[in-house]
């Protein structure tokens, strides 16, 4: 495991959830409770501080209404 070159990928995943999030004019609070993902564990995901598992990424794209793959477009 390269840990820095995961920190830049979790950077960048995080800084397209943001801006998806915003272009959709959605609150962090609007998109965690159409999602099984807490605000903290979102927060932390875009902030490029929290790793996570593939089935977070299906809840969050449900959340923000897109396709998963959206949010691997960085």
């Amino acid at each position: 495991m390269n840990e820095a070159r995961d920190k830049v990928r979790l950077t960048n995943f995080g800084d397209n959830l943001r801006k998806i999030r915003e272009k959709l004019n959605l609150s962090q609070d609007e998109v965690v409770a159409n999602c099984d993902v807490t605000k903290g564990n979102l927060s932390n995901i875009e902030n490029g501080k929290k790793d996570f598992h593939f089935t977070t990424l299906l809840e969050i794209a449900k959340g923000l209404g897109v396709e998963a793959k959206d949010l691997l477009n960085f």
